[in-house]
């Protein structure tokens, strides 16, 4: 290993059977038995062979094959964003119009023209991130909105949140929707009082349009998931869950990762009920390497808060009773994943709502009998139930969970959720009160902003962006949003034996930051100045 700090080349591991020495650090260790140190020993494998004070190790080893003096920096585990659509996020950084921050529907069209310029070989305009809550016109773009800029090529764009759609007229004719198509349980295509359509799909009946939309190739999968490796890389984050894979995607994983190219250790979840279709997704084989392991499946119970859709248990404001959606019954929800369980899968669903969550772990009790050694999981969380406390409890489940969502979508939940609910919304402190594990993550591309060190300090102050608190009661430490990041997260992957904290015996993944965050009271200007994996260098700011 090379000095990082004094050598412009990237430290690696030593040389076969060697051992290098790291010193003269502040390591953060999150491991309780010896919560910091100031040195640690890697192998040739990347692996922690002992950790402590240059001094003891010296004596415990004759010599070392490297050493790189870290001058007093502080170190931290590899972060570990538990639930975040990393091709996605890569998707937004390649080929796809990011319309996040856009202010009006004006100024969305102005980018979508811009954007179909620039880009005249795009069979399908796609683009991402509106939310009506900060365009002036308080409400979604229509099919009329998008015709006035592109009418000759199919546009569909995402809402922030991916639980709502907006289609133009040519990609509603080429997907064959019109005001007599069918709509899918647990979905929405809304329409204006005379019948005629917006253009607008929620949920389920999203696959109608998206259905249509070619196919990517593994190219393409490749440079989305490679671009958005060496995003997630910069910001010190080591390992990734990407919660919702079709077969393309999957494949694309596995090929990357025979081919050695994976830069990030994945956790992919295989999707069961695409949205749609009524047709179940093939399970796949469970697969297991260094960095991709493909064994927990995914569904989707209900929609989602900012966009009013989660089945909640009273009425939105501002509608006639409307308490969300819910995506799944119990029949087609049980028999589904029940065929996953029996072939040794875990299962993760999305479920932010009362009514979702109580529909889930009703699911899992049951698949709970069948199997009680696998640890399933629900991502998201908005609410819980002291019923629901106990399934967590006595099931030893995670909950991933994304503060951010208050930074970013705060007054989406104030348009639409009573003061009591927001007092509560997304109740990190009652998961970790109550010992269930906490993951945390930030789900983008549904935010702009999956920086960890902003979404920990959200977890701490539960600020919006506008400085207002949501949820005032639900604040957590620093000290626990870091171990949600860390060996909170590797609990969620199952995987806490080999990550999460810097440790004799396992993998020498860790960030060299520019600052101690403990020395700081709002820790969202923490930066990366190294992040490390296997005890070689790859990110150096």
């Amino acid at each position: 290993m090379e000095n990082a700090n004094q050598n412009n080349q990237s430290p690696t591991v030593p040389p076969s059977g060697a051992r290098g020495l790291l010193f003269n650090a502040n390591i953060i260790t999150m491991d309780p038995t010896l919560p910091q140190a100031e040195s640690m020993v890697v192998n040739s494998l990347g692996i922690i062979e002992a950790i402590g004070t240059a001094i003891d190790l010296r004596n415990q080893f004759a010599s070392f094959s490297d050493e790189v003096d870290f001058q007093g920096q502080t170190i931290i585990p590899g972060l570990n964003d538990a639930h975040i659509h990393v091709w996605k996020i890569g998707h937004l950084r390649t080929y796809m119009l990011d319309v996040r921050g856009v202010k009006s529907i004006t100024e969305f069209q102005k980018k979508l023209k811009e954007f179909g310029i620039k880009n005249p070989n795009s069979g399908w305009i796609l683009a991402r991130g509106i939310n009506e809550m900060v365009l002036e016109e308080k409400r979604l773009p229509t099919k009329e909105d998008l015709d006035e800029v592109i009418s000759d090529r199919p546009v569909f764009v995402i809402r922030t949140c991916a639980h709502i759609g907006i289609a133009n007229s040519k990609a509603m004719e080429i997907s064959k929707v019109d005001e007599t198509t069918e709509v899918p349980f647990g979905g929405e295509i809304r329409k204006n009082k005379n019948g005629s359509l917006q253009g607008i799909f929620t949920e389920r009946a999203l696959g109608l349009i998206m259905n249509t939309i070619p196919a990517f190739t593994f190219d393409e999968y490749k440079k989305m998931i490679l671009e958005a490796h060496n995003y997630l890389l910069s910001l010190g984050i080591t390992s990734a869950t990407d919660p919702a894979a079709n077969e393309d995607l999957l494949a694309a994983y596995i090929k990357l990762d025979q081919e050695g190219l994976l830069k990030v250790r994945m956790n992919v979840f295989p999707l069961r009920i695409p949205d749609g279709t009524d047709e179940i997704q093939v399970l796949p084989e469970r697969y297991e390497s260094e960095f991709l392991q493909i064994k927990t499946v995914k569904f989707f119970s209900d929609g989602g808060l900012s966009s009013a859709t989660a089945a909640i248990n009273v009425p939105y404001k501002n509608t006639d009773g409307y308490k969300g959606v819910l995506r799944l019954d119990y029949d087609k929800f049980y028999n589904t994943a029940k065929e996953a369980v029996d072939k040794g899968f875990s299962v993760a669903t999305h479920a932010i709502g009362h009514q979702a969550i109580d529909l889930t772990l009703k699911v899992y009790r049951d698949l709970f009998k069948i199997d009680n050694t696998l640890k399933h999981r629900i991502e998201h969380v908005g609410f819980l139930s002291n019923e629901n406390i106990k399934d967590f409890q006595a099931m030893n489940m995670t909950a991933a969970m994304q503060p951010i969502f208050i930074y970013e979508l705060a007054n989406n939940f104030k348009s639409t959720l009573s003061d009591a609910l927001l007092e509560v919304v997304y109740p990190c402190k009652t998961v970790l009160d109550n010992g269930i594990n906490l993951a945390l993550s930030t789900d983008g591309p549904v935010v702009k902003e999956i920086n960890p060190w902003v979404n920990m300090e959200t977890a701490v102050t539960r600020k919006a962006m506008d400085g207002a608190v949501i949820g005032e009661s639900q604040k957590i430490t620093f000290q626990q949003a870091l171990k949600a990041y860390t060996m909170g997260s590797a609990i969620a992957d199952n995987l806490e034996i080999i990550k999460g904290s810097l440790s004799k015996g396992k993998v020498a993944d860790f960030v060299v930051l520019d600052v101690n965050p403990f020395e700081l009271e709002n820790v969202s200007k923490v930066g990366t100045n190294e992040t490390w994996i296997k005890g070689e260098i790859k990110y150096k700011k």
